[in-house]
């Protein structure tokens, strides 16, 4: 197993319960950063209900683990922002005081994904961001490479719409907005999803790559929690991508910014620094849980050292949920999920370098996030990985509470 490197800042904040988990994790040329917010020792929100400090606090958090692991806010490659709102923050302006905090002539800058909720785990908390970085193992800089199209995701400069580092390419939140506040094909799910591929495939052409090069999907719609809402779009979407495809997460949420946005979705690619594609392998183990229709997806996906797995959650074969609304028992079966098609592709929990969660809950409540983060902080060694858990309302189909993404590391 190559070797790691694990930081936990002293004084740093905690959730209120003792975790294995780290807040920074280094491994090769990678470097994952889990969500930082703001919290202190004691596990109390320091600045309740202040984006803006939040925002300074959580940036804060991420270069200070760079720091402790070689690197600095230069490295970054990918930022995923979850805010609250009511629908009335305007995200060009989060996106500005993002960009604030990062250091001036980064250029290219990290991509960067908004996902707006009801709420988050702390009563008064306002933001999580999480990030990825990229450093040589020797300690030099990376060469990157941006790309740009008049209708991707209308950012600030301090980002790139996509951004490639070496054989990794990430792509930023993409959805029917373009860069001067059009939306196409307002309200329209299935529309929408066709817009965001396409122009998911023409920033990773820029960058050399396509859509046939994604190894990880993260998908945001906008869905009541229905499975058969959920199926028209989701075919639109699989119809990009040859078989067998990436790994992909998708969440259900009831609304995206500005009103009538119906879906954001970025991804992670790999292609060669010759252009040849790469090498991988996938994992569906027997019997493994499916969707209510046929999907190009794979359950893993290996390619060079890292191994991406798509949400893993509490369903069988036929796609009937197990254990319906119950927390502890998804939560367990997920992680067995994963153990399942890490086996496959011959690694292990300890091979885990980042997990995402997306529990089911009111928010505000860090009782939610104790429950499920317990069972999966069990299923790790005395090292676990980099974590991010965000509540949501609901999840894509009725009685399903938690989904769980990891990325490892052979």
């Amino acid at each position: 197993m190559l070797p790691r490197r694990r930081f936990h800042p002293e004084d740093h904040f905690s959730i209120g319960i003792p975790l294995n988990h780290s807040h920074g994790l280094a491994c090769g040329d990678m470097i994952f950063v889990g969500g930082q917010v703001d919290l202190n020792p004691e596990a109390e929100v320091t600045t309740p209900g202040d984006l803006k400090a939040q925002t300074r606090i959580a940036m804060e958090g991420i270069a200070r683990v760079l720091d402790g692991l070689g690197a600095d806010l230069f490295d970054l490659v990918k930022l995923s922002a979850f805010y609250v709102t009511d629908g009335t923050v305007v995200e060009r302006d989060l996106l500005q005081e993002i960009a604030r905090h990062l250091p001036s002539g980064a250029t290219p800058g990290p991509a960067i994904t908004l996902v707006p909720l009801e709420a988050l785990a702390f009563p008064g908390m306002e933001i999580e961001i999480e990030a990825i970085a990229m450093r040589d193992q020797n300690g030099g800089r990376l060469p990157r490479a941006a790309a740009w199209i008049p209708d991707g995701a209308p950012l600030p400069p301090a980002f790139s719409q996509a951004l490639r580092c070496g054989q990794l390419l990430f792509a930023s939140g993409q959805s029917a907005l373009d860069d001067i506040d059009r939306i196409a094909e307002p309200g329209r799910l299935v529309a929408q999803s066709g817009i965001v591929l396409s122009k998911l495939d023409r920033l990773l052409h820029q960058l050399g790559g396509d859509l046939q090069d994604a190894v990880k999907a993260n998908v945001f719609n906008v869905e009541p929690g229905h499975k058969e809402e959920w199926k028209e779009a989701a075919l639109v979407r699989a119809g990009f991508y040859r078989e067998p495809g990436p790994t992909a997460t998708g969440i259900s949420l009831p609304r995206l910014s500005p009103e009538g946005l119906m879906v954001r979705t970025d991804v992670i690619a790999m292609r060669g620094l010759d252009g040849a594609r790469l090498q991988r392998s996938h994992a569906w183990p027997s019997g493994h849980w499916d969707w209510p229709v046929h999907l190009p997806y794979r359950h893993g996906l290996r390619c060079g050292d890292l191994v991406f797995l798509g949400g893993q959650v509490s369903l069988a074969p036929d796609s009937r949920v197990v254990d319906p609304g119950d927390m502890e028992a998804q939560t367990h079966r997920a992680m067995r999920f994963i153990g399942r098609v890490l086996e496959e592709l011959g690694l292990s929990f300890e091979n885990i370098v980042k997990a995402n969660a997306f529990y089911t809950g009111q928010g505000n409540d860090a009782a939610e996030l104790h429950q499920n983060l317990s069972i999966r902080s069990s299923y790790y060694g005395a090292a676990a990985p980099v974590s991010t858990g965000v509540p949501v309302p609901y999840l894509a189909y009725e009685e399903m509470v938690i989904e769980i993404d990891v990325v490892a590391m052979v």
